[in-house]
């Protein structure tokens, strides 16, 4: 994918399919490209890509966004303050 701005989203998986565990909640980068394809990245390295908006929100509950980067440095700085590493 080519450069984009990336979201660091929280929220909790409604199934366990690709991979994920049902109920819990994952903290991840969205990134979305200019063709509509989504593509996040959990924070313990599942990587999983959706075909459309639709197919994203209806796997997830409690969406919240954390804040945005337009690049790797600035998303990583964004990460380890929430993980209280500033």
């Amino acid at each position: 994918m080519e450069q984009m701005t990336t979201q660091l989203i929280t929220a909790v998986a409604v199934s366990e399919d690709k991979g994920l565990e049902k109920g819990r909640q994952y903290l991840f980068s969205l990134q979305v490209s200019n063709e509509g394809i989504i593509r996040i990245v959990t924070t313990d390295d599942v990587e999983i890509y959706y075909g459309s908006v639709h197919d994203f929100l209806i796997s997830w509950s409690n969406i919240s966004s954390l804040g945005w980067a337009n690049d790797r440095e600035t998303f990583r700085k964004m990460l380890n303050e929430l993980k209280g590493e500033a």
